[in-house]
């Protein structure tokens, strides 16, 4: 017989900004951050199979903002019963970091960084469909 199990709710991923006040010519990291629940988790960034849903992240830059690169976590190794294939998933609390540099030319006042970020919800033998979900976090510029 076929066992359904119940998929928790999954709390909405979250953004912040370190530091939320940059002056010009200043750098800072954003830091987003998926709460997984307990007995539940998401692929990695870099899945082991070409069909699973990778973790990732788009950000889009306001005037006088720039972004490096994105650091994801590295992910734990694991087996499930469904694949001879060893996994790499995020599980936890997962924090994605972002450095963003304020242009010497920017304008002051505040900026709103908006993005989106994109993974799938799964328990060892169930997943939730793929989901994007919108976050958003507010800066400061300062003129020093």
């Amino acid at each position: 017989m076929l066992r359904l199990e119940a998929l928790p709710t999954w709390p909405a991923p979250s953004v912040r900004a370190e530091p939320r006040r940059l002056a010009r010519g200043q750098r800072g990291r954003l830091v987003v951050t998926i709460d997984v629940p307990e007995g539940c988790h998401i692929q990695s960034r870099d899945p082991a199979e070409p069909f699973l849903i990778p973790t990732t992240l788009d950000l889009d830059a306001p005037p006088g903002l720039s972004f490096g690169p994105a650091s994801y976590p590295v992910g734990d190794v694991e087996r499930f019963d469904w694949t001879p294939v060893v996994l790499r998933v995020y599980r936890g609390r997962v924090e994605i970091v972002v450095p963003v540099e304020v242009a010497a030319g920017a304008a002051t006042g505040r900026r709103r960084v908006t993005g989106r970020i994109r993974y799938q919800g799964c328990t060892a033998n169930a997943c939730l469909p793929p989901a994007e979900v919108e976050v958003a976090v507010d800066l400061e510029v300062t003129d020093r």
